[in-house]
């Protein structure tokens, strides 16, 4: 290329020369191959360049868990950087006045969390009122569900468990549509979408799929100054599928057939999983230049299920931020909950001690059942912020956590160890946004 460049130059000075000698008025110097003009701001490379966009964030976080038995969200008795600390790059190229393309890929330091293209997207703006998005897109069901990755966008270092569970698919494959409008004071925009899941799976030590069919729903926004509302409302169709027998240590692949097969009937029925669902979610922001409030609410409901635990939670949080030594500070301390509708307890039909297979059984389903138990959880949540400079924040955390003894709580526990789950998650963490 660089030959190439100087070969055109020549020839460029060579014509230029000869047309000097014979009178003639030099050939425009667009006839010509230069390298200069590749990269002008008129060339294609530089209109190009005009239209490509390039940002994207990093977080490093460090945490511990007090508990030598237990681990939560896989921290454990030792200090581990790898289950939140991440790297994300997002392009997007305006294709015309109304038309561009959106992607973002995201390098999770964790091996429990998938790595590659988090979110695909072409968006359509019709109008200043209209905005249509299809592709591979973030599923709207929090308040913080755009930024749920960009830890710089919020005060905690990990959002509330109780309300940011990650048993709800944070992607989907479809359509989605907005509409803005005003109405009085207030600014507000109506969303709703659907579309597909390909494949769903939350690891942890279950590694239980779930499939989800035909998700949509309709979320309202509204501004007015500093406070904010949102509502929304999910629905679609969904099967949890449960640990295979095999890999329970049983010699069929169907732990439900096996059930039925040696007449534990009631048993069996407790492991339905598949059902339609209805996510609910209330949340209102409060937030000043020197303080903020907020909560948010969320209700999971389901139908013909048995195994899949319906929950209410929510949390309320407030900050302050001062300026000692001229340094922006911001403390904030966050309360939530998570309660689990009912008591879902493991029917008591298989007896310990008949056989060894029968035992494996009874294990194989005490366990399958636990896969889907509730995660009822209390924590309280005290933490700094400071904000180094307008793309850095660093950012401390503690967070006491009381969950149930015969619950999961989010914890994940060796069975033979009796952990009550209870526990301090000190955390620490660096943002920052390019």
């Amino acid at each position: 290329m660089v030959a190439l460049g100087f070969f055109c130059v020549a020839q460029a000075e060579e014509a230029d020369g000869a047309a000097r000698e014979n009178g003639d008025a030099p050939e425009p110097a667009a006839e010509f191959l230069l390298i200069k003009d590749l990269f002008s701001d008129e060339s294609l490379f530089g209109r190009l360049a005009e239209r490509v966009h390039f940002s994207g964030f990093a977080r490093v976080v460090g945490g511990a868990l007090d508990a030598e038995d237990a681990s939560y969200l896989g921290y454990e008795n030792s200090i581990s950087f790898r289950q939140h600390s991440l790297f994300a790059l997002q392009t997007d190229v305006d294709l015309t006045e109304t038309f561009s393309f959106t992607t973002q890929l995201l390098a999770h330091a964790s091996e429990d969390k998938e790595t590659g293209l988090e979110w695909a997207y072409l968006t359509w703006r019709p109008s200043n009122r209209w905005n249509f998005k299809a592709g591979r897109l973030r599923t709207p069901f929090y308040f913080y569900s755009d930024t749920l990755d960009l830890g710089y966008a919020y005060p905690w270092i990990i959002p509330p468990q109780q309300v940011y569970t990650p048993y709800l698919f944070p992607n989907f494959t479809g359509l989605g549509g907005a509409y803005q409008f005003n109405i009085w004071d207030w600014d507000i925009e109506a969303e709703a979408y659907w579309g597909r899941i390909d494949n769903f799976v939350v690891k942890d030590e279950f590694a239980a799929d779930t499939e989800v069919s035909n998700p949509r729903g309709l979320i309202l926004d509204a501004w007015r100054g500093n406070l904010r509302l949102r509502a929304s409302y999910h629905l679609s169709d969904t099967e949890i599928k449960l640990p295979q027998a095999g890999f329970l240590g049983l010699v069929s692949d169907n732990l439900v057939a096996e059930l039925r097969e040696q007449g534990f009937n009631r048993s069996a029925d407790s492991l339905r999983t598949k059902s339609s669902t209805t996510f609910t979610q209330l949340a209102i922001s409060y937030d000043a230049l020197d303080y903020f409030l907020k909560a948010e609410y969320t209700r999971l409901r389901r139908t013909n299920a048995s195994a899949v635990p319906e929950f209410d939670s929510y949390y309320l949080s407030g900050g302050y931020t001062f300026h000692p030594f001229n340094l922006p500070i911001t403390a904030h301390a966050t309360y939530a909950r998570l309660r689990t509708k009912g008591d879902r307890r493991p029917v008591e039909e298989i007896t310990r001690g008949v056989s060894p297979e029968q035992d494996r059984l009874r294990g194989a389903y005490i366990r399958a059942f636990n896969s889907v138990l509730g995660d009822d959880l209390d924590s309280l949540r005290v933490g700094l912020r400071w904000d180094v400079n307008p793309a850095v924040a660093l950012k401390t955390e503690w967070v006491h956590l009381r969950g149930k003894r015969d619950k999961r709580s989010f914890f994940t526990v060796d069975e033979a160890k009796d952990f009550d789950r209870k526990a301090n998650l000190f955390l620490f963490g660096l943002e920052w946004v390019f």
